[in-house]
């Protein structure tokens, strides 16, 4: 009876001890709001680096998601009021959103930044790019720098020569300049009495 005791003690702890991992576990990825921190970041920031402790920290920041949930509902707003003009037409709402969106860019680009450094960016369990939502916004936010990036490289636009005077191209005078050198017609009862007449 003992002995069955004894031998039953030690699967009991074994229990114990495996809920008291789970707890801890579950307590770690809730801390850092389910993403696991790998050992090293990039290849070169480990956990005691400051550079990186503190991106953990403002990443892992109540406060910071709460701002990135509202420049998304703020960047979804100004896409509702931008009006699409043909050609290079606007209108000063359009220019106020457009320079909007630069600083949304800034935002979210900062957030990508912050989040590669803390977590890594996709070869180990946990990193960036292992989530789907982060995959959404790395391609919004690197679709967003290539459109920037092509703009500042955009040549400017030259405006093209007015075309030549049809009288360059035909050697012709125009036929507004033809019917203005042409005579006037008269009206004979205008006139005096042409000397014919007053010869007969």
């Amino acid at each position: 009876m003992a002995s069955n005791t004894e031998a039953a003690k030690p699967v009991i702890m074994n229990e114990e001890e495996l809920k008291r991992k789970q707890r801890e576990k579950l307590k770690k990825l809730q801390a850092t709001g389910g993403n696991p921190r790998p050992a090293r970041s990039l290849f070169l920031l480990n956990l005691k680096n400051p550079f990186r402790k503190a991106c953990i920290n403002i990443v892992e920041w109540k406060t910071f998601e709460i701002i990135i949930l509202l420049t998304i509902f703020a960047n979804c707003i100004a896409l509702a009021v931008f009006l699409p003009m043909p050609e290079e037409d606007t209108n000063n709402t359009n220019l106020n959103l457009e320079s909007l969106e630069y600083i949304f860019l800034v935002i979210f680009t900062l957030e990508c930044f912050l989040k590669i450094v803390a977590y890594g960016f996709v070869f180990h369990e946990g990193a960036y790019l292992r989530n789907c939502w982060n995959i959404l916004d790395f391609v919004i936010v690197f679709m967003g720098l290539f459109t920037l990036f092509m703009d500042t490289r955009r040549p400017i636009p030259v405006p093209s020569p007015a075309p030549a005077a049809a009288t360059v191209v035909t050697g012709r005078p125009d036929p507004a300049v033809r019917r203005k050198k042409r005579p006037i017609p008269t009206v004979p009862s205008a006139q005096g009495p042409s000397e014919t007449d007053s010869g007969v």
